[in-house]
């Protein structure tokens, strides 16, 4: 007796457990990863996985250890864009996890809860259940870290050799764009800027619009930055040649934080 494999919807299943897997680990690690780094990794993870499943005489134990973990440290490599081996461990090892618990609830639903009569389409049962187990990770994920603390992050600052640390938070609404390049800029209290020494050069000015609630229409002065350095959770990013906004007032009433970031920043392309 011989079992038939169907290797395209494998690969198909594959595919959407690994875009699930992937950022779940993305959010674990609180990366901001695009789209299309994340369908990367997915791709490598089922392409890899049919590959290895098709491999003739080679022990299911050795497959896994010689095989799969290669391509699970290459998604989250791809996917997440991890710096360092040490983040690259623990992104595959939450990898491997919420790949086991996915399974888990996979099996409970189809074999348990679900009529048979949805068991006739297994394919598409598999990947509701699937589908259905990540957003309850992802929901608690994000409970876990907490809604606020998900925002705050450290930024240093630098301008002709000088740099200043503050703390900042990653703001969704914040829309400010400049005019010239069309790349998002970020808000920052003028005190701070001042303490970096001769930053307000003339041929680094910038004019940037903006509009509000309370004001429709408006001007915030601004600078190109030369180098921007921001920690997020276990992410280092740099980013040169940015604009930055001035805001004359206090940006957090309790001092919690000097800048306002756009989401933007953080995205890996």
């Amino acid at each position: 007796m011989q079992k038939v494999i169907y290797i395209d919807g494998i690969f198909l299943e594959n595919l959407v457990m690994d875009l699930l897997l992937i950022r779940l680990t993305a959010l674990t690690l609180k990366k901001t990863s695009a789209f299309t780094r994340i369908l990367a990794g997915s791709l490598l993870g089922a392409g890899g996985y049919c590959l290895i499943l098709c491999l003739p005489g080679i022990s299911y134990p050795i497959k896994v250890i010689f095989g799969m973990v290669p391509v699970a440290m290459g998604m989250i490599r791809l996917g997440c864009r991890t710096r360092g081996i040490r983040e690259l461990l623990y992104g595959t090892g939450c990898l491997f996890v919420y790949s086991f618990l996915l399974g888990g609830f996979i099996l409970f639903l189809t074999n348990r809860l679900l009529l048979p009569g949805i068991r006739e389409n297994s394919l598409l049962a598999v990947l509701a259940a699937g589908i259905l187990g990540a957003e309850i990770c992802m929901w608690g994920i994000k409970k876990y870290h907490g809604q606020r603390e998900n925002h705050f992050c450290e930024v240093e600052l630098w301008g002709d050799g000088e740099m200043v640390r503050v703390h900042g938070l990653v703001d969704t609404g914040n829309g400010l764009v400049d005019p010239i390049s069309g790349k998002a800029a970020a808000i920052l209290e003028e005190e701070v800027w001042n303490k970096i020494e001769n930053a307000k050069k003339p041929e680094k000015y910038k004019i940037i619009p903006f509009h509000s609630i309370g004001k429709r229409n408006g001007i915030l002065e601004g600078y190109e930055v030369e180098r921007v350095r921001i920690r997020y959770g276990m992410t280092v990013k740099e980013l040169t040649h940015v604009t930055i906004a001035l805001s004359g007032g206090k940006l957090s009433a309790k001092g919690k934080y000097q800048m306002i970031l756009p989401p933007e920043w953080l995205v890996d392309g």
